[in-house]
């Protein structure tokens, strides 16, 4: 057996799910919740050491939204809508990440 082969996980060590997300930007947040409530095992691997996507990588002066910060929010669910008030019309970089470690932390969707 040389060392590759020594190294090779058995599938009694791999988890196993249904579906995996890369990214947990904006459409991989969403892409869990809704494999979720649908009754499917779905994991999220993210390159970065947070949630965010776009919003965890682009940290330079001045980023921002370019549409109505509201346009931004999920709509799957009306609480969410109703709890986060969003600051800025055209919010920047550092309340969009907040935004979406809210949404991660509210559905739980780190794990």
């Amino acid at each position: 057996m040389t060392s590759t082969q020594e190294q090779t996980h058995t599938s009694e060590e791999t988890e196993q799910y249904d579906v995996i997300v890369i990214g947990a930007g904006v459409t991989g947040l969403y892409a869990l919740w809704r494999l979720r409530q649908l009754g499917l095992s779905a994991r999220s691997f993210e390159e970065g050491s947070g949630v965010g996507g776009t919003w965890f990588w682009n940290r330079y002066p001045g980023c921002r939204f370019d549409s109505e910060s509201y346009t931004y929010g999920y709509s799957f669910s009306e609480e969410l809508l109703q709890e986060w008030d969003w600051k800025e019309h055209y919010s920047g970089q550092p309340e969009n990440e907040r935004y979406l470690n809210f949404v991660a932390d509210k559905f739980d969707l780190r794990r």
